[in-house]
């Protein structure tokens, strides 16, 4: 239940952020025709299911994307309770999760990096880590020394644009900070991967693969 109701929040993130707007500056609202919704709109998943994907107002089409971002939240946390289980590296993966959601629907909408959401998912990973391991240290060299690999990748394979306009390479950076050096096998799959399929389908892979690598966290 908890992780629909994060996801649900998250949904506001995801439609506000790129037009400039905070999730506290309004109740939450239509698109289309701007009507305040009431509880009974917000109840996820179901919500979105009673009404057809359609505003109860207007009419408009809800996009699925957000029932959608409720429904791997609920999973998510799922997965991570039976995990981690009650402990603070459930919760502050779990935080992480979230902002990796957010992420990933404002990159497959807008195209871009959210710079501050990045940044939140990547002190989730340092916090937790920190705890876990006792040192701040190896979650800052596993970022630089990722960053570091990417960038020769980037070069080598004949690039000559800024590569920090490029999302894959800020994808891969955080999913090195989640793991210790000697577990980065379990990223090179998803390298391959993403030269495979179409580019559109490529933040599928990213978030997939950043969602799924905490669990093999001891």
């Amino acid at each position: 239940m908890l992780g629909p109701a994060v996801g649900n929040y998250a949904c506001s993130v995801v439609y506000r952020l790129p037009r400039g707007q905070t999730p506290f500056e309004r109740h939450p609202f239509c698109g289309h025709c701007n009507a305040d919704l009431k509880p009974i709109d917000l109840f996820p998943i179901l919500s979105w299911l009673r009404t057809r994907g359609k505003c109860r107002y207007c009419a408009g089409v809800i996009p699925s994307i957000y029932t959608v971002i409720e429904l791997v939240c609920g999973a998510l946390f799922v997965a991570y309770f039976l995990h981690f289980g009650i402990s603070e590296q459930f919760l502050l993966y779990a935080i992480y999760g979230v902002f990796v959601v957010i992420l990933a629907a404002i990159h497959w909408q807008q195209g871009w990096i959210s710079s501050s959401i990045y940044s939140y998912a990547w002190a989730a990973i340092l916090v937790a880590r920190t705890l876990a391991e006792h040192t701040i240290y190896s979650t800052i060299q596993s970022s630089v020394v990722m960053l570091v690999l990417v960038l020769a990748l980037y070069r080598v394979a004949g690039n000559t644009q800024s590569p920090f306009e490029k999302p894959w390479i800020w994808w891969f950076v955080l999913m090195g900070a989640l793991l210790p050096l000697p577990l980065w096998y379990f990223i090179a799959p998803i390298y391959v991967l993403k030269l495979l399929v179409p580019k559109q389908a490529r933040v599928i892979v990213y978030a997939a693969g950043a969602l799924t690598l905490p669990l093999i966290l001891p």
